[in-house]
């Protein structure tokens, strides 16, 4: 009877394990979860910004990730104002912009953590750039959006992240047509179905600005 316990015993432990880990590489493959209770400290961010900017490396982009919020916000300290302009300054963005549309992954991320805590024309610089990143990196664009599509701010978004030309286009809209056009053929190049569902809305979405481009003449 001792053994038969012992045998059972075992038999659970196992099962434990192995449900444990089943669920924590489920996890890892589902896209990222609405985390509660976002609290932003401005100064941690500007910290972390700042080493950043003065030395982009991967490790150096991972800290920045990790203090910026993964969804929308709940709470804030520090000046927001502040922060903003300095993160945006044209002394130090450029060099977060470059290492993006280089094609980092980390930092690609870091622009889609952006937009929780961006609002008016630092909201529409992160759009414009994701705009770029879908054109130029659309595989390495999907895999984060993808991982992104269910937090509160994306949800709240009207769309994804990629239609949104930027400011100096108003004036062109044969060239924001052109643009949002390549983006549309940059996205069909990416072939796993892993992303398809996704790739299709994205791409419904530029179609859809298109249209209303060429009725209205501007974005």
């Amino acid at each position: 009877m001792s053994n038969d316990f012992s045998e059972k015993y075992i038999l659970f432990f196992v099962l434990i394990v192995f449900l444990g880990v089943a669920a924590y590489n489920l996890a890892q493959g589902c896209p990222q979860l609405v985390q509660d209770n976002q609290v932003l400290h401005w100064d941690t961010v500007l910290k972390a910004y700042d080493t950043y900017v003065d030395y982009p490396s991967l490790d150096n982009a991972k800290a920045l990730l990790a203090v910026l919020p993964a969804d929308r916000l709940d709470k804030e300290s520090g000046n927001a104002g502040d922060a903003l302009e300095h993160i945006f300054s044209l002394n130090s963005y450029p060099v977060l912009l470059e290492e993006a549309l280089s094609g980092e992954r980390v930092v690609i991320e870091i622009f889609f953590r952006l937009l929780n805590i961006s609002d008016g024309l630092y909201a529409e610089n992160v759009l414009s750039e994701l705009g770029w990143v879908a054109r130029n990196h659309p595989l390495l664009f999907l895999e984060i959006l993808l991982a992104y599509k269910d937090t509160r701010n994306m949800r709240n978004m009207l769309g994804y992240p990629v239609d949104f030309v930027g400011a100096g286009h108003n004036m062109h809209p044969k060239a924001a047509i052109y643009i949002l056009g390549k983006r549309i053929e940059a996205l069909e190049t990416v072939k796993d179905p892993k992303y398809e569902k996704i790739k299709e809305a994205c791409i419904r979405q530029l179609r859809f600005a298109i249209k209303q481009v060429s009725e209205i003449g501007q974005p």
